[in-house]
């Protein structure tokens, strides 16, 4: 009797211990913060971050976790024994520090100025920027992205502009040569030197200079026209309120309008000087047809007499 009670006593014991000792466990499991890892058949709660192992739990303790030292950091919950070390910025690689390190985060670099690097954390040397010298700046460089220049013009597109625009030139050359050569057989352009011409009218002028128009008036006016005439007056300085007064003076009548002005005009030229002016000024106003009209008539006359 006295053997059964005492083995039923170890056995309930046995049992009672096992039972305590998976609460605890749970217990412990449950209480973990960060997570569990297993060591040695047991389940350890995980150091947080900024920390590492320096004991292991046992089934009597919990995990022993200390602070990383200076130069080295741990970014998430581990179960090592040994921080990672810090990033050292190179500055051969033309890196600087944009973030210290510390015990709960590693180094943060960054390129320095006028340089980049496209590989983000993957980077291990900065690149210089584009200065886009020849195209020009596009877009300005930055920490993580290279100059973006304006596009190159292609060469087969420049060749092809200085085609299409000597074509054009070309073309409008011959525009202006085909309207000179029209303008030309109408008259409307004198290609004549100048001086030759003033040469030609000075000896015109020293030939004529003793006939005189007064006999010849009305026959010239009719050659003339009001619109000739008025134009002769002008250049001749003529004011414009004595031309409109001889207008007035005849209103209606054309004829004698251009006759009036027309004896005016010759008046204050003088008796011998007004036919070369009257030819000369013609001329000058590329009036060729009228003035070689004018000159038949006075020449004609001073053939006839003897």
């Amino acid at each position: 009797m006295y053997v059964y009670n005492l083995v039923v006593f170890l056995c309930c014991a046995v049992v009672t211990v096992g039972l305590t000792e998976g609460r605890l466990r749970r217990t412990r499991r449950g209480a973990c913060e960060y997570g569990t890892y297993q060591h040695e058949g047991n389940t350890c709660c995980l150091c947080p971050t900024g920390y590492q192992v320096l004991n292991h739990c046992t089934d009597k303790r919990e995990t022993y976790c200390e602070r990383c030292e200076d130069g080295a950091y741990m970014d998430h919950p581990n179960s090592d024994h040994k921080c990672q070390p810090c990033k050292v910025c190179d500055s051969n690689a033309n890196m600087d520090t944009k973030e210290r390190c510390s015990p709960f985060y590693n180094t943060v670099c960054w390129c320095k100025e006028n340089y980049y690097c496209d590989k983000r954390d993957q980077c291990k040397a900065c690149s210089p920027c584009d200065m886009c010298e020849k195209l020009g700046v596009k877009q300005q460089c930055t920490k993580t992205n290279n100059t973006v220049c304006h596009d190159a013009i292609h060469p087969q597109s420049t060749s092809t502009g200085t085609i299409v625009a000597v074509s054009v030139l070309l073309i409008l050359l011959a525009g202006v040569g085909v309207l000179v050569f029209w303008l030309w057989r109408k008259h409307k352009l004198c290609f004549k030197d100048e001086q030759s011409k003033d040469a030609m009218n000075h000896e015109e002028g020293l030939h004529l200079k003793d006939l005189e128009l007064n006999p010849h008036l009305s026959e010239i006016a009719d050659v003339l026209g009001w619109k000739t005439m008025k134009r002769v007056a002008q250049r001749s300085g003529m004011s414009k309120t004595d031309i409109e007064q001889h207008e007035l003076n005849h209103r209606n009548d054309v004829k004698e309008q251009t006759f009036a002005l027309l004896q005016a005009w010759s008046q204050r030229q003088g008796l011998h000087g007004a036919y070369p002016a009257l030819i000369k000024t013609l001329r000058h106003m590329n009036e060729r047809r009228t003035a070689d009209e004018i000159q038949k008539i006075i020449e004609k006359e001073a053939i006839a007499q003897p």
